[in-house]
């Protein structure tokens, strides 16, 4: 560490996490979102909910975000309640 602002760097994504996708339709070399520059790193742009980067990669795999599945009776669809949504910036 050549400046003590670094220091204890161990907590420094609180705030948010990182995925790693290729393939699929997916832009070569494609960043989405933003964060700020000194600790605590937080975001700056929208965040992505889970149920959308679970829709994003069904629909990289051809999969509609709202498919349902019937176990015992009941629906189960491939993203919480059929309701994520693909992030379309992310593919060509």
């Amino acid at each position: 560490m050549h400046e003590i602002k670094n220091y204890g760097m161990h907590r420094h994504f609180t705030d948010f996490s990182s995925v790693l996708l290729f393939g699929g339709g997916v832009k070569k070399g494609y960043a989405h979102g933003e964060t700020s520059q000194e600790r605590p790193l937080t975001c700056l742009t929208p965040s992505v909910s889970i149920s959308d980067l679970h829709a994003t990669l069904y629909h990289a795999m051809g999969i509609p975000p709202d498919q349902a599945y019937e176990v015992e009776k009941r629906p189960f669809f491939v993203t919480k309640d059929g309701h994520g949504k693909p992030l379309a910036s992310l593919f060509v």
